[in-house]
């Protein structure tokens, strides 16, 4: 594999472990988003999100911890 075929492995990984860190954050925090849940756009309340940040904090660190320990492997190897 050369060094652009790395690269994009790497990128893919990258965006494909950032969509799966997503979907377990989205549902482990259950349907509210944080998003407006009054129809008025001048409404100071916001919707509670219902997730710990430290869960999320956590999801989000293992996948950018597994995409770093793949690349790093990936572009370590030089065949």
């Amino acid at each position: 594999m050369n060094r652009g075929q790395k690269a994009v492995t790497s990128i893919a990984l990258g965006a494909g472990l950032a969509v799966v860190a997503s979907a377990v954050v989205a549902r482990w925090n259950g349907s509210a988003d944080g998003g407006w849940f009054m129809y008025s756009p001048d409404s100071l309340y916001y919707a509670p999100s219902g997730g710990s940040p430290f869960r999320t904090a956590a999801v989000w660190l293992v996948a950018i911890g597994i995409w770093f320990v793949v690349s790093w492997r990936l572009f370590r190897s030089d065949e």
